[in-house]
């Protein structure tokens, strides 16, 4: 039996480690852990880019940015595709398509993208989505009394921003917003009412994007206490595996911007962010119950994932972007529960999976058809337990089009326009089951052999028992990019031949 109707709840910025008390002593996530229990987690699936509007339209395109051209926050889609996400395909089968919450994929709409009834949506100003700038959500407040600050793009009150300016701390508080009025809380009842204007006689796909867990962790009582400092367990990473990293990281803001906290400090901090992700619990287990009572819950494939992770003092790195290769900001949860499908005891699996396979698994779940051109691979077989392994490897990407001197224009990949990418920004990685490698053209490479160090402390790159390994792992890029965009191929291949490290394999 193939289930009839389709949730997804995504959260924003939400570590993998987040979910069965790994990063605490005390779970926070009991309705997502039970979620899993009744389906599956992919424990090792990865977003396409760490960063949110990247990655959000690699996931309804189910096209790596280098495709769909977002290559960064507030860079537009390409033209030819701001009518075209997978959306369009269930719409056709005879879904009602729903949309409540952050959208975030600049150049198009979740009107444009074929979902039919959109609430909560941020407001689209000077071209950009401003993430959770929300009018609507800012009159609610408003007439419960409370003053959302006129021009900061969070949803904070005057005394919110003054908590995260104080001297010698963390950027964290508790929120003058109390939970009831709070933006997930609202987003919730905005979700479950467009699924009561349901037409009775449609399926329905229907998408609640949450804010939280992202950054700034201004937290609403109860749950900016939930967890104790003394209660999180830090990274096995926390700090650590500083020497070996590239300047690009180590000069970035992410790793200044709390740099010279203790440990005091980072625990509270962190604890915030914990805080946040059970706040994002406990709407999946209001959703979850919502479903049970209008007994839809048996007909119905319920999806949660986040867009990208944080790296939350990993290597003393803190939220995720460009230059972020690691772990923390690339592995994502993702789980799948459905109890007409026979993967419901399968609990986990540690296959790799890309982000852009998720539509074509959903779609092959439910016998839909997708037309377009995509690079998602359906992970249906995995489910059923016909194999074991997915993906031999998962790529990610970041990189910048345009705004830079360095910039060089390449051929024609299916779009209207020429690929203009600046040269300088380009950053590929390869995760296999047992290493990651990270390509930057201006900086450093990097290898970790994650089996023996999985929290890519020591960069083994310039080992020369790597050589054999790393001649491999360039050959697998190269080889991904030659197929997918020959112009990046170009790219990353003069670079490793002015390095001198390009033999022993053709390009």
């Amino acid at each position: 039996m193939k289930p009839k109707n389709i949730v997804i709840l995504m959260s924003d910025e939400q570590r993998w480690d987040t979910l069965n008390s790994l990063s605490s002593e005390r779970s926070v996530t009991p309705n997502i852990d039970a979620l899993a229990a009744q389906g599956i987690s992919l424990d090792r699936s990865y977003t396409a880019y760490p960063l949110c509007c990247p990655a959000r339209a690699s996931l309804w395109t189910g096209l790596m940015p280098h495709g769909h051209e977002v290559t960064g926050n507030w860079k537009s889609i390409r033209e030819d595709l701001q009518d075209e996400g997978l959306i369009s395909n269930f719409k056709e089968a005879g879904y009602h398509t729903i949309y409540t919450g952050k959208w975030h994929v600049p150049g198009t709409t979740p009107q444009r993208f074929h979902f039919d009834d959109v609430s909560a949506i941020p407001a689209v100003i000077e071209g950009r989505d401003r993430g959770r700038f929300i009018e609507e959500y800012r009159e609610y407040t408003q007439t419960h009394g409370y003053q959302l600050h006129e021009t900061h793009i969070e949803n904070l009150t005057h005394s919110d921003i003054g908590q995260l300016k104080r001297e010698g701390k963390a950027p964290y508080g508790t929120a003058e917003i109390k939970e009831e009025h709070f933006l997930e809380t609202w987003q919730t009842d905005r979700f479950t009412e467009a699924l009561d204007r349901r037409p009775d006689d449609q399926p329905f796909f229907a998408v609640c994007s949450y804010n939280a867990p992202h950054f700034p962790m201004i937290v609403p009582a109860p749950y900016d206490t939930l967890i104790k400092p003394d209660e999180v367990k830090l990274p096995i990473n926390f700090l650590q595996g500083i020497d070996g990293k590239p300047s690009e990281v180590l000069q970035s803001s992410y790793f200044s911007e709390l740099n010279g906290l203790d440990d005091n400090e980072w625990r509270s901090y962190i604890a915030h962010y914990l805080g946040l992700c059970a706040l994002i619990d406990k709407q999946v287990g209001i959703v979850v119950d919502y479903l049970k009572r209008e007994e839809l819950y048996e007909d119905t494939l319920i999806v949660f994932l986040s867009d990208h992770g944080d790296m939350m003092g990993s290597h003393g790195l803190i939220k995720k972007g460009f230059p972020l290769h690691y772990e923390e900001a690339l592995r994502v949860p993702l789980i799948l529960a459905g109890t007409g499908e026979d993967y419901r005891s399968s609990a986990s699996s540690n296959a790799l999976v890309s982000l852009i396979d998720l539509l074509p698994t959903v779609a092959e779940l439910t016998g839909v058809n997708i037309k377009q051109k995509h690079e998602g691979r359906s992970f249906v077989p995995l489910l059923h337990g016909q194999t074991s392994t997915h993906r031999d490897y998962v790529l990610a990407e970041t990189f910048k089009i345009g705004g830079s001197e360095s910039a060089v224009v390449g051929g024609e990949r299916g779009g209207p326009e020429q690929f203009n990418v600046n040269t300088d920004s380009v950053n590929f990685s390869i995760r296999t089951s047992a290493y990651k490698y990270v390509f930057r053209y201006r900086d450093i490479e990097e290898l970790y052999n994650l089996e023996m160090d999985a929290g890519e402390n020591m960069n083994i790159a310039a080992s020369l028992s790597s050589r054999e390994t790393l001649k491999q792992l360039r050959g697998l890029l190269l080889q991904e990019l030659k197929e997918a965009n020959p112009f990046l191929h170009e790219i990353v291949a003069n670079k490793l031949i002015q390095r001198g490290v390009l033999e022993g394999f053709a390009t």
